[in-house]
């Protein structure tokens, strides 16, 4: 090798020594920080090897400290001008060469001897700041981040040797074999069963646990939400196998505790116990269709079917009736209760296979032992029970009405001779009557016509009836007939007058022929009648006429005339048997019904009491000696909002919980629902279990997350004024702000 050749190769050495110096720097740098971390701080032994591992890798990536030849010879010529490019030239035999490359040889190898004497040392070697260090940098500070972040190591060695002592020893305790055993309650009819540690059973079970671990302890306890319950062993102290028995009345989880040696060691995972709660039975009726109905008669029969379906076994099923009969203060009520059994001996099933859990009833309802008459009310339901024990589950279903409509009676009136017809007291409003109608267009291929037509004519019957009560509004007291008997009676009188006395002497004669003693009475009652009319109209309202027989002004009684119109001519076609024609006027008497209420409402207002305005000089001018006005505390608190509150920012903080918070939380998350309450504990005590270890971000969240469901919403508070004036006024300021918010 000539001289040349060794003067390459000494840039060659000095290259790399340059290219290596910075990662040399970088792991002397982290391994004083790696050992002053795991000794002092508790950092993790694996981040130094990390990071030595990280170094090594970029090395064997970065190609610039282990040039070739002519790579190297690239790069020397472009960083130093000074080589003329002809760095190469180095590299090539000298008897390959002419006489001007020699020569030229000769140049450069004196520059590269002068670049080696020099004192600079990186004077030959690549760029300090290159991809590949930088990115080995940029990895060994995200490592050092991720794990300060993260928090994995505590300052204390001596208790993180503890904690990794503990783990293995819990690692090692384990249940080899679990089995619970099911007695559902013997009223449930159901077979014993057996399931795993998360059982579903049915309410008041009684469950044995049977529990095997792979070492002997001292003892086993369940820990559940409200209380403890220890286990048996089966055999000496220390024991592996363990047993235990509960009886099962709502739903609950636990966990299970480990007494050793020396030290109590709870299992983490959290079984759950639900329970099938035992509902009360359930009635699905098929006959009677309607919930209100009239009856014509004690002797009319009314069939009653219906199914009632309970979870396991209907017990028994009651009718219970209650009669209400006599009017105002003599109204009498009588109830009495008798057993479906008595109306039909056996309970038709209504499944072969589920005989127990259903039951079907057909039977007639007894009118005829309460002895009903014209104008009473039978009001009936049914009562169930079903087998639960100790105490039975009962359940009422919807109540019906029977009303025997009062008959028609016909008396007197004021008016001598003329009957009118005393209508019963009950009647629909127009809305119920709307949805009769509507249902009985629903119904009208299923029913029989002739029993179409009786409904549709008992609902003529209440809208007549309707049409009449709102018509006393304006004076329409008595039937038309009357009305018009009256007017003519009037207008005859009028007649008389006009013609005079002469004309009444003409027909003397002829009334006389019919009984003087007629003509005397019936001119002094026309006299007394006028009179009566006089004092009447001078001195109130006439209700007769139906302009002066209300309060109504005249737009209201015009809107009142159109819903009387529109009452009748829906009861024009229900009574020819048109229910789907009756709806739009029934729709449009509504509708006028509104108005008027919303009318007289307004006019009411309008001609109400009215207080004289008070004088301004005496106010606050009372003696106030006495008086002790009640103290306003401007601070407006949300208890419960606050409690929660509080809870969550002591979550979100990892802190330890406060116990008097927590029975407050507890006590507010049952009163809004049973399972909300059951689930907020168990993620307190997973939380109080795991909040100092790194993996406990999602029992966190779910905490938090039912604290916001019992969040409520909050309230707004009540507000002051900011500033006001030192000598004025509240009325003034009052004034002044509506001013500047105009």
């Amino acid at each position: 090798m000539d001289k040349r050749q060794l003067t390459l190769n000494a840039v060659r050495r000095r290259w790399q020594l340059t290219a290596l110096r910075p990662y040399l720097w970088l792991a002397t740098g982290l391994s004083l920080l790696a050992g002053s971390g795991i000794f002092v701080f508790g950092w993790p032994q694996w981040l130094f090897l990390a990071w030595l591992g990280i170094i090594v890798v970029a090395i064997l990536l970065d190609r610039s400290w282990r040039p070739s030849p002519e790579r190297l010879c690239r790069q020397l010529d472009g960083q130093y001008p000074q080589l003329q490019d002809s760095s190469q030239l180095l590299s090539l035999q000298e008897t390959n060469l002419s006489p001007l490359q020699q020569l030229q040889r000769t140049r450069i190898e004196t520059k590269l001897q002068q670049l080696l004497e020099s004192g600079d040392r990186s004077s030959l070697g690549p760029k300090k700041l290159r991809s590949t260090l930088t990115n080995a940098f940029g990895a060994c500070l995200g490592l050092l981040l991720f794990v300060l972040s993260n928090s994995h190591f505590t300052a204390d060695k001596t208790e993180t040797t503890q904690q990794n002592t503990a783990i293995p020893a819990a690692e090692k305790l384990a249940i080899t074999r679990a089995a619970t055993h099911i007695q559902p309650p013997a009223y449930t009819g159901l077979a014993a069963d057996s399931q795993s540690l998360q059982i579903d059973v049915p309410e008041q079970s009684k469950v044995e646990w049977q529990l095997e671990l792979n070492q002997p302890v001292q003892g086993l306890e369940m820990l559940a939400e409200a209380e403890r319950f220890a286990f048996s062993p089966l055999g000496d102290l220390p024991s592996k196998k363990w047993q235990l028995q509960r009886t099962i009345a709502k739903a609950d989880f636990y966990q299970l505790s480990v007494q050793l040696a020396e030290s109590q060691l709870l299992l983490p995972e959290i079984h759950n116990i639900r329970v099938q709660k035992d509902s009360a039975p359930e009635f699905t009726f098929e006959a009677p269709s309607l919930r209100v109905d009239t009856i014509q008669g004690s002797a009319q029969n009314i069939p009653v079917k219906v199914i009632i379906n309970d979870d396991y076994q209907v017990s028994s099923a009651d009718l219970l009736v209650t009669l209400a009969s006599g009017t105002g203060e003599n109204l009498r009520f009588r109830e009495e209760r008798i057993e479906l059994t008595s109306l039909q001996p056996t309970a038709l099933s209504t499944n072969s296979s589920e005989d127990k859990k259903a039951a079907r009833y057909d039977f007639t309802l007894p009118i005829h032992q309460f002895s009903m008459e014209a104008g009473d009310e039978l009001y009936w339901y049914l009562e169930a029970r079903d087998n639960r024990e100790p105490s039975a589950n009962v359940a009422k279903s919807q109540h019906f009405i029977l009303r025997w409509p009062q008959e028609e009676i016909f008396g007197l009136s004021d008016s001598e001779g003329m009957a009118i017809k005393i209508l019963p007291e009950y009647f629909r409003s127009q809305r119920q009557l709307i949805i009769d109608t509507e249902a009985l267009l629903a119904e009208q291929e299923q029913l029989h016509p002739q029993e179409f037509r009786k409904r549709s004519e008992g609902l003529a019957y209440e809208q007549n009836l309707l049409r009449m009560r709102y018509g006393r509004f304006l004076g329409e007291e008595d039937s038309e007939a009357e009305h018009s008997g009256a007017k003519s009676e009037e207008h005859d009188d009028e007649e008389e007058s006009e013609h005079g006395h002469s004309h009444h002497h003409t027909e003397q004669g002829e009334h006389k022929a019919h009984g003087e003693e007629t003509t005397a009475p019936f001119a002094q009652r026309g006299s007394r009648f006028e009179q009566a009319e006089r004092i009447a109209a001078s001195a109130g309202h006439r209700h007769d006429s139906s302009e002066h027989a209300t309060l109504f002004d005249p737009q209201t009684k015009e809107l009142l005339r159109n819903a009387l119109n529109a009452m009748w001519s829906s009861w024009r076609d229900l009574s020819v048997i048109e229910p789907q024609a009756s709806l739009l006027h029934q729709h449009r008497a509504l509708r006028f019904i509104k108005e008027v209420q919303q009318a007289s409402r307004i006019y009411l207002q309008r001609v109400g009491f009215e207080a004289p305005p008070i004088d301004e000089s005496r106010r606050l001018s009372g003696e106030r000696e006495d008086v002790a006005p009640e103290t306003v505390d401007s601070a407006f608190e949300q208890k419960e909002r606050a409690q929660v509150l509080a809870l969550m920012a002591q979550v979100d903080a990892g802190a330890e919980l406060d116990t008097d918070l927590l029975v407050q939380i507890n006590k507010l998350a049952a009163e809004q629902s049973l399972d909300l309450g059951l689930e907020l504990s168990k993620q307190l005590r997973l939380y109080q279990q795991r909040h100092q270890q790194p993996n406990c971000i999602d029992c966190t969240n779910s905490l938090n997350q039912l604290l916001y469901q019992l969040l409520p919403a909050p309230k707004s508070a009540p507000s002051l004024p900011l500033q006001t004036e030192a000598d004025g006024h509240f009325s003034r300021w009052l004034h002044q702000q509506g001013e500047k918010s105009l």
